[in-house]
């Protein structure tokens, strides 16, 4: 028996690997757009990773993942609880990568 008649659709970033591509893509993306406009005219991409530390380029990775609460938030309104779970599993992700890189 049918207890509820509505037709939900289930979103194609409702599932946990489409949650861990937006969990990645978000902080890369936003990185590069922290790159262009600070460094953009004197420092390439590639030259940042070069001209400085791992340690700096991760402190700047780590600060682009903030965003991800903000995607995070919006999933959880629109109850895409499995795309919610791929953001946290890509937010720990980010975490380890930043661990091993610090040591």
């Amino acid at each position: 028996m049918e207890v509820h008649g509505r037709n939900e659709k289930g979103s194609i970033l409702n599932t946990i690997p489409a949650g861990i591509g937006v969990g990645i893509a978000v902080p890369l993306i936003v990185f590069v757009l922290y790159w262009y406009v600070k460094f953009y005219p004197t420092v390439t991409l590639g030259g940042m990773f070069t001209q400085f530390n791992a340690e700096a380029v991760m402190k700047m990775l780590s600060l682009c993942a903030s965003p991800v609460l903000l995607v995070f938030y919006y999933f959880t309104r629109r109850n895409w609880d499995n795309g919610a779970k791929g953001l946290i599993v890509s937010v720990v992700l980010l975490l380890l990568v930043t661990l091993i890189v610090k040591l």
